[in-house]
């Protein structure tokens, strides 16, 4: 890019003979002259052009002098460096040159070689200016990114915060209710029913149960995108765990008069680590998908050996259903995503299912993949890295391994939980499971402290979400506040809140362990045994 000079003087000639002396420089592009003849022309030119790097001027000068010129130069702040031309020992008009800004100066009658000269230890001074301040404007630029940065971080943080603590109390809102009707539809299903409201009750369960699914996944997609997600890798009967599927949905199957198929490789070894659980959740929602997605023919579900380039075992879903549209099969692993809103509206669900399955699957090392034909139906696959296991851990394998607890009679429990059909459901399902109970119920943690003052039990259940003092309050009371034994009683918290961080702050308070709403009452005898045996131990 071309330097660019301005030369203020009223004598025509100067512009002849600096275009001559530098016509080779201004053909290559490398200087590029202006000229004004006084200076109230050069400033005009100043201001409507920053790009000049360096400004020669006369003193002398009609309508506006050089020295004039320089200190409105000077009071403008234009950047252009300033080189005086005056007269041979005019050191008076040169020292205020000087003064008023000039960078350097030359004399009459000009020597083109000492111009030369000039001109260019200028050009370099103002390139070292450009540069400083080139260098400044990157510092700014570097600076306001970063606070930029440290703010959209912050923004980033906060909205993650807020994320979690709306899903944690979405969870309560939703859960408690939840709990309350699942609770009450399997004790109305023990007791003495006709067949129409037997009817009835497994329609609520099953609508109850497949609310409980969609929570339950918008919960797992919150867990798996903030990180809190764990894989195990544990020894199990991987046969029992996809009949364990089989079972779960041949009912599905059997409604919908579908067959439901298994192909289980025998080249399989009888044991493999990896998270049974996980696996165990895609495959209903891959499986669950598929026989929502087909109306006549069959869903199977392959299990075999993967090929020895690729070890691991190998999963498909193969169904006779509607099939996925070309153009829709890159949007299906997409949150909230389903191929069509005719789609969401004839079959139902979040669109959540198939991409909480990828990315479990991913988390576990593997990978999923689709094949499907519109109106011909569809195949998912999904591979995992899984070692072979000789055999069963103690931790995986189930009840048998572990000492047979019996139930206590006559256990003292207090209940603390503000929603009255939930102390019904505890209260009804407790009394059904628990021979000779004897349970004490408030509406919150600091009745439940009263209550701990002057009376003795077994065990405390505390809800967590309660006016006056919540459940954390309560425990963190009771853990260091109270006299012992008081403060040595178990606590299991019933929560619905299931998000990572509401479960770790149960255990920092001194909460023993939890179960969630809804409870599932296996889950909540075998917790309460184990916490009244220690107790009585």
């Amino acid at each position: 890019m071309a330097r660019r000079i301005l030369v203020v003087d009223d004598e025509a000639d100067l512009e002849l003979l600096i275009r001559q002396r530098f016509r080779s420089r201004i053909k290559s592009e490398e200087l590029e002259f202006e000229f004004a003849h006084n200076g109230q022309e050069a400033l005009n030119k100043l201001k409507d052009d920053s790009s000049i790097d360096l400004v020669f001027t006369d003193i002398n000068m009609p309508i506006m002098d050089g020295l004039t010129l320089l200190r409105k130069i000077k009071e403008l702040n234009i950047h252009s460096k300033a080189v005086v031309i005056s007269a041979y020992g005019d050191m008076d008009n040169i020292r205020k040159a000087m003064n008023s800004g000039a960078f350097d100066f030359i004399t009459k009658p000009i020597d083109m070689t000492d111009l030369d000269t000039t001109m260019n230890k200028g050009l370099s001074e103002m390139e070292m200016i450009k540069q400083g301040i080139r260098a400044k404007e990157e510092l700014k630029n570097t600076i306001i990114e970063k606070e930029v940065a440290v703010i959209e971080k912050e923004k980033a943080e906060e909205s993650k915060r807020l994320k979690q603590q709306f899903l944690a109390n979405m969870s309560h809102e939703i859960r408690t209710p939840m709990n309350a009707i699942i609770g009450t539809v399997s004790l109305l299903s023990k007791s003495e029913l006709n067949d129409k409201q037997n009817k009835y009750i497994n329609i609520i369960k099953t609508s109850a149960d497949n609310l409980l699914v969609i929570i339950n996944d918008i919960l797992d997609i919150s867990k798996i995108e903030s990180g809190k997600f764990t894989i195990e890798n544990v020894a199990f009967n991987l046969k029992e765990k996809v009949m364990h599927v089989y079972e779960s949905l041949k009912v599905k199957a059997e409604e919908k008069h579908l067959e439901l198929n298994i192909k289980y490789s025998p080249d399989l070894a009888e044991f493999y680590l990896g998270d049974p659980v996980r696996i165990t959740q895609v495959l209903i929602n891959l499986t669950g998908n598929a026989l929502k997605f087909t109306e006549k023919g069959s869903v199977t579900i392959e299990v075999k050996q993967c090929s020895e380039s690729s070890k691991g075992v190998c999963f498909s879903v193969i169904d006779t259903g509607i099939g996925i549209a070309e153009d829709k099969m890159k949007f299906i692993f997409e949150s909230f995503t389903q191929e069509s809103s005719d789609t969401t509206r004839k079959f139902g669900g979040t669109g959540l299912g198939l991409t909480i399955s990828k990315q479990l699957v991913e988390l576990m090392g593997g990978e999923l993949k689709v094949k499907s034909k519109q109106g011909e139906g569809s195949v998912f696959t999904f591979t995992l890295p899984m070692a072979r296991a000789e055999s069963l851990t103690p931790e995986s394998n189930g009840s048998n391994n572990k000492k047979e607890l019996k139930v206590r009679p006559g256990l003292r429990i207090l209940l603390a939980e503000d929603n009255k059909f939930n102390q019904m459901v505890a209260e009804d399902t407790l009394n059904t499971l628990l021979p000779e109970l004897n349970m004490t119920m408030v509406d919150n943690g600091k009745e439940a402290v009263e209550k701990l003052k002057s009376n003795s039990y077994d065990l405390v259940i505390m809800d967590i979400h309660m006016p006056e003092m919540d459940g954390y309050e309560a425990a963190s009371f009771i853990r260091n506040q109270l006299p012992h034994p008081a403060n040595a009683i178990p606590i299991l918290a019933m929560t619905a809140n299931v998000i990572a961080e509401e479960i770790e702050k149960c255990f920092d308070v001194g909460m023993n362990a939890y179960v969630s709403k809804p409870f599932n009452e296996e889950d909540l005898l075998k917790k309460i045994i184990a916490l009244t045996e220690i107790r009585k131990n």
